[in-house]
């Protein structure tokens, strides 16, 4: 008879931890799947050319930064210069974003595989799976932040950028001229 309870009790805790692994092994597999996502973002961020457009600016302010003298300088021309170096500072700080998503996302990916393993395979603390995927799951969250505040900041800058673009060129052009 205490043989019988003793099983039946073993069967429950090892039904239990069961539902529990499962349970840990889809919200990993689930993680993994939005650190893809966030990869895949990250990839679509960089085809918008930003890296070009960078350059072009830097190549621009150089221009300007070369050629003028203090006395061809307008308020609405300082302004405007103001405005694309603020939008030059914007978008190479969304570049050392990218950094931290390629790199970050990586890790995260290896962290998330081993464990999974870990759990696939009984080893370390398993009291401390559920302490473990917390902290994974927040590292994808802030991932996910990262490349929100990196798609804001391109199409914000981006948008302000075409609208002084024109006029900043125009006057790099007309002060190479004298």
């Amino acid at each position: 008879m205490k043989f019988l309870i003793f099983f039946i009790i073993s069967l429950l805790f090892v039904a239990c931890h069961d539902v529990a692994k499962k349970q840990q092994l889809e919200e990993l597999s689930i993680l993994d799947k939005r650190v893809d996502h966030i990869q895949r973002e990250y990839e679509a961020l960089k085809k918008d050319n930003v890296s070009e457009i960078i350059y072009t600016m830097k190549e621009l302010k150089y221009r300007v930064k070369f050629d003028i003298e203090d006395d061809t300088l307008s308020i609405v021309m300082a302004k405007k210069l103001d405005t694309y170096n603020r939008i030059y500072k914007k978008l190479n700080l969304s570049e050392t974003y990218g950094e931290k998503i390629l790199f970050g996302s990586q890790k995260v990916k290896n962290s998330i595989a081993n464990l999974m393993n870990d759990i696939k395979n009984g080893d370390g603390d398993r009291a401390n799976y559920d302490k473990f995927l917390a902290f994974e799951n927040d590292k994808v969250d802030n991932l996910q932040q990262i490349i929100d505040d990196m798609t804001k900041l391109q199409k914000d800058n981006i948008r302000a950028y075409a609208q002084v673009k024109d006029a900043v060129e125009k006057f790099a052009d007309e002060l190479a001229k004298k």
